[in-house]
């Protein structure tokens, strides 16, 4: 049933009927922003007014404004001589400000915004700290810990990342007995934000693929729920508290963009309760550009290409004051116009995207984008401007200051040196990147998506006699199939697909076409009605190489779906008890033509050494990888990796607990590639 949105209220309003839950905590919220603008009014309603207004201005786009404004609102709260009963509101102001920072950064494309909104982010840990225990500060130092683990898994820290999100939950998990139900002056501050929090942490536990929920059950006992997630941000929404409007941006987030991504069909449902959810926004932060953004992005997967441009389009006034919007505007275009089809119109989107992060004097992502427009380029038949762009992409290449390029780039370098050597079919390059990065197919108009396969369907013909690329081709109309909802032609694509598995090259193993059908396969059975035979497939997907290009584009929706289908799958972690006084010892054989190893463990609690060290095959001098001297398991998980190029060998893992005369220590650890066999010596 389709949800209607309130009617915007101004700032200074009546407030709502007091009688149900969500009129006594809006009620204090209304009342304050009322009785702040007259004078007479406590401190605290002071406080939640000075965060109404910094919040408004976050979200109408004045986010250098809003930055400012909560520097001066702390530096104000410093000297403030609290009386008993007030709560220091320096911790709300600054995470606030940290968080709008972040924001600034982002959309300006400052150099280090990441690094510096950690920064701000830890010193507001430590500002939270100094206060005496309340519910308001378990609320900020969860959300704190939150934040700072999502900016770290932004830096490409993943695993420290989401370490710093399960942790978390130490203090989020405390939100249900203290905060919800907190009676103080705070309460409509605090009760929004725990709902907001305990929202996000939810949802983001209940995405994580199986390896780190593992991990998080763990060390915590929390197994996140979708359903729990959604229905503390619903209720965040309905309450109609200060933090409604970012449980709004996380609702349609997770609605439009979350559920495609994951390969979920679309619900008509689902979509009219995110454009309610939009429109009660959009009342209230006219010209808001987090709004307009969703806006576009909603008419886009509704497969109204033309109303997503034009609202998308919108933004252009903004772009100047704040670079990142040209960007997400001009790759928009693109995305856009590749779901129509017009390559011409694509390419120039992507060149301006690129000249946008050209004038910030970015380098990362201008290749990336250089590779983009040239594949356009190419399909509109303008080959001079298509050689141009990846000699862009190759000008970057050669750049020898700058060696951490994102793996965007390293596809665009890979591009234009396979272009220049006839190794490469850019056609079919740009089909795969528009069905499974960027995600247009799912844009397409009904008509433009039968050109669109019956595009493939030609390259399939074409390549009948190159298995490898002729798998590609399945591959691909499977996948345009599931997300339309042709659930038997998706199958019957699948299964010509992976009868070429045994015909395929070892280099084409590698790009999980295969993994990826075997997950299509399943998706399209349960989605039928079919459970049998999506586990099956899924049991299929299990015993396949998790070494392959497409893993982190299968991984997620392969464990919701396991989720779903409530599927044991073998879990990725190998648990140890290392004994007090003693040290433990694994060894992994190592076998000819392994490029690389890579190992990681978390530890329960206290310390322990670790050692981590390889041993050529043929009697050669062993070399020390990793030494970590009473390692402390609140550093969160340890994760190393080795290039051995090829050469077999041995890894030995030693876990040192000979300093601990009483304690036992429990090690979760695990190795990849997922052939190598940790055993003990």
């Amino acid at each position: 049933k389709p949800i209607s949105p309130r009617p915007w209220r101004p700032s200074v309003a009546k407030p709502p009927r007091s009688g149900s839950a969500a009129g006594r905590i809006g009620a204090r919220a209304w009342r304050g922003a009322a009785m702040a603008s007259n004078g007479d009014v406590p401190q605290v309603e002071k406080d939640i007014a000075t965060i109404r207004e910094g919040l408004r201005l976050m979200l109408t786009n004045e986010l250098e404004e809003a930055d400012k404004f909560w520097t001066a609102s702390c530096d104000a709260a410093a000297g403030r001589k609290l009386k008993p009963g007030e709560h220091d509101p320096r911790g709300a102001f600054t995470f606030v400000g940290a968080l709008t920072a972040l924001l600034h950064g982002l959309a300006t494309l400052e150099n280090n915004q990441l690094s510096d909104a950690l920064d701000r982010l830890q010193r507001t840990d430590e500002l939270i700290d100094s206060e005496a225990d309340w519910p308001g500060k378990t609320v900020l130092k969860g959300l704190c810990m939150l934040l700072m683990g999502m900016v770290q898994t932004l830096q490409g820290k993943r695993t420290q990342g989401v370490w710093l999100i399960l942790r978390s939950w130490m203090w989020l998990r405390l939100l249900e007995a203290q905060a919800l139900t907190y009676e103080g002056p705070e309460r409509s501050l605090v009760r929004s934000t725990a709902l907001l929090a305990l929202g996000v942490f939810n949802l983001i536990i209940s995405l994580l693929p199986r390896f780190f929920m593992q991990t998080a059950s763990w060390c915590s006992g929390m197994k996140g729920d979708r359903d729990t997630a959604i229905g503390y941000l619903r209720t965040c929404w309905e309450e109609d508290g200060l933090l409604a409007p970012f449980a709004v941006v996380v609702l349609v987030g997770y609605q439009v963009d979350v559920r495609t991504f994951l390969g979920e069909p679309r619900s008509d449902e689902a979509f009219s309760e995110a454009d309610a959810w939009l429109t009660w926004a959009e009342e209230r932060f006219p010209g808001g550009v987090f709004f307009i953004g969703l806006r576009a992005n909603f008419r886009a997967v509704s497969r109204d290409v033309q109303e997503a441009l034009r609202i998308s389009d919108s933004m252009a006034p903004m772009a100047q004051k704040l670079p990142a919007l040209g960007l997400v505007m001009n790759a928009r275009r693109a995305s856009y116009a590749q779901a129509s089809m017009d390559w011409g119109k694509a390419a120039v989107a992507f060149r301006e995207a690129m000249q946008v992060y050209q004038k910030v004097g970015r380098r990362s992502f201008v290749p990336a984008m250089s590779a983009n427009a040239a594949l356009c380029h190419h399909m509109a038949g303008q080959e001079e401007q298509r050689d141009e762009m990846l000699a862009v992409a190759l000008e970057y290449k050669a750049k020898h200051d700058k060696k951490s390029w994102d793996p965007p780039d390293k596809w665009a370098f890979a591009l234009a040196d396979g272009s220049r050597e006839g190794t490469v079919d850019l056609e079919l390059e740009l089909y795969q990147i528009m069905t499974i990065k960027h995600r247009s197919t799912l844009f397409m108009s009904l008509e433009h998506t039968d050109v669109f396969l019956g595009k493939l369907k030609a390259l399939e013909e074409k390549y009948m006699e190159d298995v490898d690329k002729r798998c590609r081709c399945l591959f691909l109309q499977a996948e345009i199939h599931r997300q339309c909802s042709s659930f038997e032609a998706g199958l019957k694509a699948c299964a010509e697909g992976l009868a070429l598995e045994p015909s395929l090259s070892e280099a084409c193993k590698k790009k999980g076409y295969i993994q990826y059908m075997h997950f299509i396969s399943a998706a399209c059975h349960f989605y039928s009605g079919n459970l049998r035979d999506a586990k099956e497939a899924l049991r299929k997907l299990e015993a396949c190489s998790r070494s392959h290009e497409l893993y982190y584009s299968c991984v997620f929706k392969t464990s919701q779906l396991n989720r779903r289908l409530g599927l044991e799958i073998k879990d990725a972690y190998l648990e140890v008890v290392v004994s007090n006084r003693s040290k433990l010892t694994l060894e992994a054989a190592v076998p000819a033509g392994t490029e690389s190893i890579e190992w990681d463990f978390t530890l329960a609690e206290f310390s322990i050494g670790f050692h981590a060290s390889f041993a050529p095959d043929g009697g050669g001098d062993s070399r020390m990888l990793q030494s970590l001297d009473k390692y402390d398991s609140n550093n969160g998980p340890v994760t190393g990796r080795f290039d051995t190029k090829g050469q077999p060998g041995k890894l030995v893992l030693t876990f040192d607990n000979t300093f601990s005369i009483m304690r036992s220590k429990t090690v979760l650890v695990r190795l990849q590639p997922d052939f190598l066999v940790l055993a003990s010596r």
